[in-house]
């Protein structure tokens, strides 16, 4: 039996979300932009439709409609973090073991929303030109060493190589190699599958700690919820941190109540922040001028 193709993709976890709900069914939403002055900025709407872009994961291998991404999500990320989740709302220690599959949640969902689609893809259409030019020098290498008789080097095939939207054209009469590519989302997943593999360690050395909100302060969330800061002070800081740069902070709304914070190089406790009215309001201020 085939299986239905979900094109409806969540971009945040709807089990994530329900930590804003009453019902357990919708959310209260703020728009940051409107079309025109008679739609409200605020709105309740359904989790079932929040956070969602319609193909976002979904791809095409050959003649196929794939959404293999959303169940990776799913089964990698999300299904192994709810109990997880589940002891830090209720103000229970979590071990190693669970610190790790922490980190990688929200390091995947740091690169998973379309706010870090826009970033992943200015990135790669920064990084290309040096990218071929380092794959051109190093095909010339290897076609020198074949023509001293050494083997072509085996590249497997891999689920990389059909998501890179790359076509190579060999001019062997003029001795040419022409290669052609589009930045866009299909080598967003590229990355996304990159990040979420190779990568994923960077995230797994982190002290994380819950921060609870002062009584007359609550978190928001938003559509891009992970932050990953350079901080200054309260008036000196920007969105533009790295996992593995030394005293970068990296923060993420947990519930109303409670907010998940790491830095980069150090340990906790961060007993000036726990319950502070003075930084529960920067904390909040720094998730609305994060969203997306």
């Amino acid at each position: 039996m085939t299986q239905s193709i979900t094109h409806r993709n969540h971009y945040i976890p709807r089990f994530y979300l329900k930590n804003w709900s009453l019902d357990g069914k919708n959310i209260q939403t703020y728009s940051i932009l409107v079309s025109n002055s008679n739609v409200p900025y605020w709105t309740q709407q359904s989790i079932k439709n929040s956070a969602v872009w319609n193909d976002f994961y979904t791809r095409v291998e050959g003649d196929k409609e794939v959404d293999d991404f959303e169940h990776w999500f799913d089964r990698e990320f999300e299904t192994p973090v709810k109990p997880v989740f589940d002891k830090l709302l209720n103000d229970q220690k979590i071990s190693h073991e669970e610190s790790i599959i922490l980190s990688h949640f929200v390091f995947a969902q740091y690169v998973r929303t379309p706010a870090a689609y826009l970033r992943l893809t200015e990135q790669s259409r920064q990084a290309f030109p040096k990218i071929i030019e380092d794959t051109v020098s190093r095909l010339n290498k290897v076609a020198k060493n074949m023509q001293k008789g050494y083997p072509a080097p085996h590249i497997p095939d891999s689920i990389m190589d059909q998501l890179w939207p790359m076509k190579v054209v060999v001019d062997k009469e003029n001795s040419m190699v022409e290669i052609k590519t589009v930045v866009g989302r299909g080598l967003y997943l590229h990355n996304l599958k990159c990040l979420l593999s190779s990568t994923l360690k960077v995230a797994e050395c982190h002290d994380w700690q819950i921060l609870h909100a002062s009584e007359d302060i609550s978190f928001p969330t938003s559509d891009d919820p992970v932050i990953c800061m350079n901080y200054r002070n309260e008036h000196d800081y920007d969105f533009n941190g790295g996992w593995g740069r030394k005293n970068c902070n990296i923060l993420m709304p947990l519930s109303p109540r409670l907010i998940l914070f790491a830095q980069v190089g150090s340990n906790g406790p961060y007993t000036d922040l726990d319950f502070s009215p003075r930084y529960s309001q920067l904390f909040r201020r720094m998730i609305i001028q994060h969203a997306h």
